[in-house]
């Protein structure tokens, strides 16, 4: 029969995402020094203007910056757009910024974080068209 040890026998172990600095991963990982030395924005991903929700902002995301050689270039044959850079079309999402930042600085990245611009919604009232106003009359056209 298996007995359960004490509560006080168990020791705890802390996970390392709430350790306070982060461990470098790039030691481990075997990645080229070209990857691991990137910059990266931390930003919140705008609305999709097509829909009216805005639970779509809750995410924040990590975007890789362009490489500085100019990694780009145009498909002769249809005129796309190519590029040599891996690392282009990755998108990380965390659902914070705090863990977003834990992320990068434990891969090494260097970072910016974009703030968010929220908008402001101003309170508007159909009858405020018709409210009185002294001085000259509002010219109002119906054709």
């Amino acid at each position: 029969m298996l007995t359960r040890p004490a509560l006080g026998d168990c020791f705890t172990e802390i996970h390392p995402a709430h350790q306070r600095e982060p461990l470098p991963a790039e030691v481990l990982s075997g990645a080229p020094s070209s990857l691991t030395k990137r910059t990266v924005r931390i930003f919140r991903p705008a609305n999709n203007p097509m829909q009216s929700g805005r639970m779509a902002n809750l995410k924040w995301r990590i975007d890789f910056d362009g490489l500085e050689k100019g990694d780009r270039w145009t498909n002769p044959l249809m005129g796309w757009q190519s590029t040599a850079d891996p690392m282009a079309p990755v998108r990380l999402d965390f659902s914070t910024k705090e863990d977003a930042i834990h992320f990068a600085e434990k891969q090494g990245w260097n970072h910016f974080v974009q703030e968010p611009n929220f908008r402001t919604i101003k309170p508007k009232s159909y009858k405020n068209n018709f409210v009185y106003r002294p001085g000259k009359l509002p010219m109002v056209h119906t054709k």
